[in-house]
């Protein structure tokens, strides 16, 4: 098994810059938002055209190469909680916790003014 995703654009976190409600439950950022929806899109087209029907429940390694388009600092790790909680919106893997996720591998490189995100996902070995 070898499904490979791309997302254009810088993945935003999830958890930081969170809007309060005037209830005070809090939400994801606007910015955030509109990366989740648009990376949705995305990932679902791709999905179908690799003919992944079904969400995978099975012991994976999913490898994340987040490329920056400039030299700001950014966390890896809520860069990744955004993209598996998208993987799992978009029924790519049907959860993220360890017992499906068992190796996640994250790259960081730099191209200028070019920032993507490509996703690996293979058998756990």
């Amino acid at each position: 098994m070898n499904y490979i995703f791309t997302l254009r654009g810088e993945v935003p976190a999830k958890k930081n810059n969170r809007q309060t409600l005037p209830n005070k439950k809090t939400i994801p950022s606007k910015n955030y938002q509109k990366w989740h929806e648009m990376a949705l899109f995305s990932l679902i087209f791709q999905r179908k055209s690799q003919k992944l029907e079904k969400p995978l429940n099975q012991e994976l390694h999913i490898e994340i190469t987040l490329t920056h388009g400039d030299f700001r600092r950014r966390d890896g790790d809520n860069a990744t909680s955004s993209i598996l909680d998208t993987l799992m919106d978009s029924n790519i893997i049907e959860d993220d916790t360890w017992h499906f996720c068992r190796k996640i591998t994250v790259e960081n490189l730099y191209k200028k003014n070019e920032p993507s995100c490509t996703i690996r996902i293979t058998d756990y070995k």
